[in-house]
């Protein structure tokens, strides 16, 4: 009988060892399978974190995009503002030197008109005494003096008139 169990134990401790290399070959098997399926999943996490990293610079790259053509439109709408104001500044200016232009040739003109009224009241008072002389004097030289006489008034009334305009422009051009 202590043979029999001797076998019996030979035979447990075989069934034993049997099961713990059977549970060693399957350990090693999940092993293998982890280690494989790990690596397959820390590849596709890889992959996904990539799309992922892709997608956010994508996302950054069209927010910058966004940023510029923001920033160039308010450049193009700020040109725009500068553009209309400086039209504004032009149309003003250019109006602004229509109305002196005008307003010089009209005091030129207003010049001129009185400049000419004086000239025909010195003349017409002029004229009696030219007439009178020349029947004093008599002849050629009395016709050439009242000439000279003539043209040295026509001179200064010329004169007045020119220093009167040249006044009425200073006056115009520096505005107090």
């Amino acid at each position: 009988m202590a043979r029999h169990k001797i076998q019996i134990r030979s035979r447990r401790a075989d069934s034993r060892i049997s099961g713990e290399v059977r549970r060693l070959d399957d350990l090693r098997k999940a092993d293998s399978e982890f280690s494989r399926m790990e690596r397959h999943y820390r590849s596709r996490l890889t992959k996904a974190e990539s799309k992922r990293l892709d997608a956010v610079a994508e996302t950054e790259k069209m927010r910058n995009d966004s940023l510029r053509a923001d920033d160039r439109a308010n450049v193009l709408l700020a040109a725009q503002r500068v553009d209309i104001t400086a039209t504004t500044l032009a149309e003003r200016v250019d109006t602004t030197a229509k109305a002196a232009a005008t307003a010089t040739e009209n005091s030129a003109v207003a010049l001129r008109i009185k400049a000419e009224a004086d000239g025909a009241v010195i003349n017409t008072r002029l004229a009696p005494l030219e007439q009178a002389r020349y029947e004093n004097a008599g002849g050629k030289q009395q016709g050439q003096e009242s000439r000279a006489q003539m043209h040295w008034t026509t001179e200064r009334v010329i004169a007045v008139a020119a220093i009167a305009f040249a006044a009425f422009e200073y006056y115009l051009s520096n505005p107090h």
